[in-house]
């Protein structure tokens, strides 16, 4: 059935990256259950809400659908899509053992530079979190926030993957990644201590394995951490009622 959503108060976004930010205001919604799966999203009222035209609307719109958030739908629109609860659990237990077994394969590969790329890719991680004020950022801060940590976790996942050598790894990876946007966990998160712990203290565990040439380390703590991102997601998205019945 598809359910309907008034269009609500106006909430207006900056010009800068303009589809970036709709698209991510329109993903929190959506993860929030502010547009529960089957939701028909109307052009109209989401450039009402954000103030903007058709245009980074419709941008945002592909965006998401990139995302496995949004499906397109000839003749209908846009539509939230309807993801599972043991869909995404199936696929954080295979992630978690391929990208583990990638940093096994990582570790007998490890030189000076890609150390050295790990290192700035986790300052910028790092940097970020320290940043991080849950309900006391604006809209364009959380989007500016969530742009940082992405980056600087597809840099550090990405030398790891570079490193494995194995391109369909590689590509079997980003093909699991893409199911749902990994990086919302910070949400869920928040600046607690599990937050530090899960984007500083567990990425630090896996450079230093990886440093070591401890190829058994390696493969266990990024099978771990994948593990407990995983978790903290499915948790908060269990808290705002996410799932379709």
């Amino acid at each position: 059935m598809i359910r309907r959503v008034a269009a609500p108060a106006r909430d207006h976004v900056l010009a800068t990256s303009l589809a970036d930010e709709v698209a991510f205001r329109i993903q929190a919604a959506i993860l929030d259950g502010e547009y529960p799966p089957g939701t028909h999203l109307q052009q109209d009222d989401l450039c009402v809400r954000f103030g903007v035209s058709r245009t980074p609307v419709r941008e945002a719109l592909r965006k998401l659908q990139a995302q496995n958030l949004v499906d397109l739908v000839p003749n209908k629109g846009a539509m939230v899509s309807t993801r599972t609860r043991v869909e995404l659990l199936e696929v954080y237990a295979l992630r978690a053992e391929l990208e583990g077994f990638a940093a096994g394969l990582a570790a007998r590969h490890v030189t000076p530079e890609s150390l050295a790329e790990l290192s700035a890719a986790q300052d910028a991680i790092t940097g970020a979190m320290s940043q991080l004020r849950p309900g006391r950022m604006s809209p364009e801060d959380e989007a500016a926030f969530n742009t940082r940590i992405t980056v600087g976790n597809e840099r550090f996942h990405g030398v790891v993957h570079r490193l494995a050598a194995n391109a369909r790894l590689t590509r079997t990876l980003e093909d699991l990644q893409s199911y749902f946007p990994k990086d919302y966990v910070w949400r869920a998160i928040g600046d607690s201590p599990e937050g530090h712990v899960l984007s500083v203290g567990e990425h630090d565990q896996i450079r230093d394995a990886l440093a070591a040439g401890n190829a058994r380390g390696a493969r266990r703590t990024m099978s771990s951490h994948i593990q407990h991102a995983g978790r903290l997601l499915i948790a908060y998205l269990d808290r705002h009622q996410f799932w379709s019945q």
